[in-house]
């Protein structure tokens, strides 16, 4: 939100925001509907939309895994009215994806994306106080002045703006996050922030580097561990399973789909 505003006070009229697929989709379609509310409030003269990100961290190693995690960046993007969605492939974890793959998951994504629009009107996202977070730390921004090229820079040196777990050396480094057994995103530790909840996990101010590690691989070890779901069983083959460096499962499960798809 932030940042188009800086693009809006720099003249450009048409902006994208971009949220990135996280562990929940109740707490990612929380975080879009909040991300459209304020957009609706500050940016009252400016053409925008919304793109997602699917996830864009520790990928699932398996076939199975990679199109089960797109299959449901797809339907947050459709359930959360989202304009454009960026895509993975089923090689993600392991290297760059060839064009044929980006083209499989292309036509993947849309094929889940259609599947999702005919079921009909997503309901109405919780509110477990995620507008209220983020109306929060935009507004303490703004308060330091209305120029948001010098005002940006203020905050992240005073830690109103504070990234957990991020080593760039302006970066106070202070904050913390937690993932609960739910995927769920909480805070551990605020530090400077603008925020009135300190701590949301009982035991959370005590992350370990194996905590980390763990949280880090949550997503691909949910998806990976997943059955196939009836769309992805649709789609592929016996050859789900196999991890990538197994060129052939690729080849395999790339007509699997692309069968589904037609």
């Amino acid at each position: 939100m932030l940042e188009a505003l800086f693009f809006s006070q720099q003249g450009l009229r048409s902006v994208s925001l971009s949220y990135a697929q996280q562990a929940n989709t109740a707490q990612d379609l929380e975080a879009i509907a909040a991300l459209r509310t304020l957009a609706g409030e500050l940016l009252p003269n400016v053409d925008w939309h919304v793109v997602v990100y699917a996830y864009m961290g520790v990928y699932p190693g398996t076939v199975t895994g990679a199109m089960g995690l797109l299959g449901e960046a797809a339907r947050l993007a459709v359930r959360s009215g989202a304009a454009r969605l960026i895509v993975k492939t089923a090689v993600e974890a392991y290297r760059i994806p060839t064009v044929d793959e980006n083209i499989t998951a292309l036509e993947y994504a849309s094929a889940v994306a259609e599947q999702a629009r005919r079921s009909g009107p997503a309901e109405p996202a919780s509110d477990t106080g995620i507008l209220t977070e983020a109306r929060s730390l935009v507004d303490a921004v703004l308060e330091l002045g209305s120029e948001l090229d010098r005002t940006l820079t203020a905050a992240v040196t005073r830690g109103l703006l504070d990234i957990p777990y991020c080593l760039h050396p302006d970066n106070q480094g202070r904050t913390r996050s937690y993932l609960d057994r739910d995927g769920r995103l909480y805070w551990a530790d605020t530090g400077s922030l603008p925020l009135a909840r300190r701590t949301a996990v009982a035991g959370s101010d005590r992350i370990s580097s194996a905590d980390l590690q763990r949280m880090l691989n949550y997503v691909a070890r949910k998806y990976d561990s997943a059955p196939p779901s009836s769309t992805t069983s649709a789609a592929g083959g016996s050859h789900h399973q196999h991890h990538l460096p197994r060129h052939r499962a690729i080849i395999d499960d790339r007509e699997g789909f692309m069968r589904f798809i037609r």
